[in-house]
């Protein structure tokens, strides 16, 4: 069971991430003075806003593997910590 959860994170971690290489950077707004700095990067991002919300069963292990993966694909940084969940 858990192979089929890991499979199904990393499927839906796979596209979101291949969706947003093909979309491009965004120009984002300025930032107010408190936040530089405070951006969640690539495995953050993957966890809290792709993986985790799937409803796909998968647990912060799958996804931290998933993100970790999909991420050093693209040439970001993964899962810094092994106990590093992002808040998760």
């Amino acid at each position: 069971m858990a192979t089929s959860r890991r499979a199904a994170a990393m499927l839906w971690v796979a596209v979101a991430l291949a969706a947003a290489a093909v979309a491009g950077p965004a120009v984002p707004a300025p930032a107010p003075a408190a936040t530089i700095g405070a951006e969640p990067g690539c495995f953050c991002d993957c966890m809290k806003n792709r993986c985790m919300t799937l409803g796909a069963g998968a647990d912060k292990y799958d996804c931290a593997g998933a993100c970790t993966e999909g991420c050093t694909q693209i040439g970001q940084p993964g899962q810094p910590r092994d106990d590093d969940f992002c808040g998760l």
